[in-house]
């Protein structure tokens, strides 16, 4: 079966003389992972597309889902500067390779397995192998030199685009959702109408039922490639249950359509498994969609494999060596999703403290079940009383003399006495002293103060 890339439609890519092609400049700047600038052009494009076409014109899917993309890959790469994504090290090179499963991983955009499969594995890819670079160069030659003058002007951007726009990682997810979901109204109502044809198409028209069956395979391909880029919003946005119906709808549909060893098959399976990981109670599930993936897998490498190793070019060898390598990989994973993580033993300090906080939490129960409160008023430092006065404390101190063994008091022992008293009184007559010495100034103070109110 003849296969190849999603070529997207010219109709958005003609402008009138003097303005530039945005739809190609975007698609540039995305190769080159220049989010931003994709971003940018892109916006631009949709916008002239929509005022040319109408809004749900099906004209507009192109620019719409492309710009999906870029906002998609804005957003990684937020996540990657705040340290939320793998590096970038580790995510996988786009895609373009020809085939069914290159429909999800265009030379045009980020690789959506790398989106997607970010919080958990990114290096899963399960595309085709790229197309050599010549043919990854851009849309045109024109448009590469249109574009030139703009990329010597941005001096910060590495071939990541450098530091993201000014839209934050938050916006940029919502921007995407409402333009991808917007391109998935308009390619849905085409489904559908091609659908309906091909049921009201005579049996005897054997050229007419040939074209609408291509036409509905192409339009389910463009479809599921939507549900599969709402996936990987969902997925940045951490909302693994939507992801996990969209990746859904989208293995629904190219389940339909597609050959059993398909790669694009294999890895929507690990997507799904990869969204469920982070699902409470979807152990179960999260393995048998890990090992359907490798199942598709094994049927790719069976079918490479029926031509014989001399007669294999190139890039089917590749092929071979990749899927070996991944199969390694999704045991490995396969492993990780059935082991489910024990803590450690405790160690001796562990269980010691536990028992500790066991005992007096069990202490504290019981104090509160019997109303037993402890007398905590022995624990309690009283204040000490200032001390009194010396003039005010009388103190009678009795020094007794030394008696030894066999004798009286030694003569002169009243000597010894000390009598406080006696300083009481030379006390008192000092202040009788002095209170003679104030009487006459009080006196004449008082005769003065009479004869004033006299007079």
């Amino acid at each position: 079966m003849a296969e190849s890339a999603p070529v997207y439609s010219s109709s958005t890519t003609t402008t009138t003389a003097g303005q530039p092609d945005h739809l190609a400049h975007g698609i540039r700047a995305l190769a080159l992972k220049q989010w931003p600038r994709a971003c940018d052009h892109l916006a631009l494009a949709v916008q002239h597309a929509t005022d040319k076409n109408g809004e749900l014109s099906p004209d507009n899917v192109d620019a719409l889902v492309l710009y999906g993309k870029a906002l998609i890959g804005s957003a990684i790469a937020q996540g990657d500067a705040l340290g939320g994504a793998a590096p970038k090290d580790d995510v996988p090179a786009p895609s373009s390779a020809a085939g069914p499963s290159g429909a999800w991983a265009t030379a045009s955009g980020p690789s959506s397995s790398s989106a997607a499969a970010g919080p958990s594995n990114p290096k899963f890819h399960f595309g085709g192998d790229a197309e050599d670079e010549d043919e990854d160069e851009g849309p045109d030659g024109d448009a590469e030199q249109q574009d030139e003058g703009e990329g010597d002007g941005d001096e910060g951007e590495g071939e990541d685009g450098g530091a993201p726009g000014g839209a934050d990682r938050e916006d940029d997810l919502e921007s995407a959702f409402q333009v991808l979901d917007l391109a998935r109204a308009i390619v849905q109502r085409e489904v559908d109408g091609v659908e309906g044809a091909l049921e009201r198409a005579v049996e005897g028209e054997a050229d007419t039922r040939g074209e609408l069956e291509m036409r509905t395979k192409a339009k389910k391909e463009r479809l599921a490639e939507v549900h599969r880029l709402l996936g990987d919003v969902w997925t940045e946005s951490e909302k693994f249950d939507s992801a996990v119906e969209e990746y859904t709808s989208a293995l629904t549909l190219l389940s339909r359509v597609l050959e059993a060893h398909d790669r694009a098959l294999s890895e929507l399976h690990m997507l799904i498994a990869l969204a469920l990981d982070f699902v409470p109670n979807a152990t179960a599930q999260a393995v048998s969609h890990a090992e359907k993936a490798k199942d598709v897998l094994l049927l790719r490498l069976a079918e490479l494999e029926k031509v014989a190793e001399g007669e294999r070019d190139d890039k089917a060898k590749r092929e071979i060596d990749d899927i070996k390598g991944l199969l390694g990989d999704v045991d490995m994973k396969i492993e990780d999703l059935r082991t489910v993580p024990t803590a450690p033993a405790p160690t001796a300090a562990d269980s010691a403290l536990e028992a500790l906080l066991r005992q007096s939490q069990g202490v504290v129960a019981q104090q509160a079940a019997t109303g037993s409160v402890n007398d905590l008023s022995g624990l309690v430092k009283r204040k000490k009383k200032a001390p009194v006065a010396a003039a005010d404390k009388v103190v009678e101190e009795e020094v007794k003399p030394e008696v030894q063994e066999g004798e009286g008091p030694k003569g002169g022992a009243e000597e010894n006495m000390v009598r406080v008293k006696e300083e009481e009184a030379d006390t008192a007559a000092a202040a009788a002293k002095r209170k003679a010495q104030d009487a006459p100034a009080v006196e004449e103070g008082a005769a003065a103060k009479k004869a004033k109110v006299e007079e």
